[in-house]
Formats: structure tokens, C-alpha cells, sequence
């Protein structure tokens, strides 16, 4: 009996001193280019060839984030000249800066960019661009 109560006090011990990190598949993070935020990538798996992508885009600055923030969302393959096959899109997700990226699909193996502009219409000095290089 008292191995038993043991054995659970443990189980239940170790469960909550688990990293709520450890699902996290795959991560990137890249400070803008005029260092006004700091970006975090995270997707739920590798990024991979015909499939979309389910990645979260989190935005941090210093400053406080404009309420009006948007992010257009581009990329491609430099070395083959070609962009993105599909238009991804940021969309708030109701969460202090971070947003959902939707629609996004890699179309062969190869080094990629994704790149994000970030602006806002009502504060112009806000505007600033995140990119990503990695290779699948």
C-alpha cells in the first residue's frame, strides 16, 4: 500500500513539474530589423512540403504594441526566385501580439524565407519587418 501511495505522490510530482514548453515541435525567434520588436515563431510541427503550416507569430516590443497592428505575411525560396504557393495571413488571435498564421504551405524541400511587415496606420514610426531563413 504505502508503495503505491508513493508511486502516485511521484507520478502526480513529476506531471507538474513537466516544461510547458515540451510541445512545442519547432521555433524560431529573430529580432525585427530596426530592433523595435522581438518575434517568436512557433509551430506545432517541423515545417514541411505540402501540408499547412500551424504556427503562432508572437510580437513583443518594449513600447507598447499598437492596437492597430497588422501584419502582412510573404516569403519564398531566394535561390529559386520564386515565392510563397499560397497567401498566408496574420490574424489576431486575442492575445497581447500574438497572431495565427493561416494559409501557410511550403511547395518543395529547399532554403526558405517568411518574412512579416508589421505596421500601423496610426503610428507610422511602428513599421518595421521580421524575416525568417531556415531550411526544410
Amino acid at each position: 500500500m504505502l508503495t503505491k501511495l508513493l508511486t502516485l505522490t511521484l507520478s502526480l510530482l513529476l506531471v507538474g513539474c513537466q516544461d510547458s514548453t515540451a510541445n512545442i515541435a519547432w521555433q524560431l525567434k529573430q529580432a525585427s530589423s530596426k530592433a523595435l520588436y522581438q518575434a517568436t515563431l512557433t509551430c506545432a510541427a517541423p515545417p514541411s512540403v505540402g501540408t499547412f503550416q500551424e504556427c503562432r507569430l508572437q510580437v513583443d516590443s518594449p513600447q507598447a504594441l499598437p492596437a492597430d497592428l497588422i501584419i502582412a505575411v510573404d516569403g519564398g525560396m531566394p535561390s529559386h526566385g520564386h515565392g510563397l504557393p499560397t497567401a498566408p495571413q496574420a490574424v489576431p488571435t486575442g492575445k497581447p501580439g500574438e497572431f495565427r498564421i493561416d494559409g501557410l504551405k511550403y511547395s518543395m524541400p529547399g532554403e526558405w524565407v517568411l518574412g512579416f511587415l508589421l505596421h500601423s496606420d496610426t503610428t507610422p514610426a511602428a513599421q518595421d519587418k521580421i524575416v525568417f531563413w531556415f531550411t526544410l
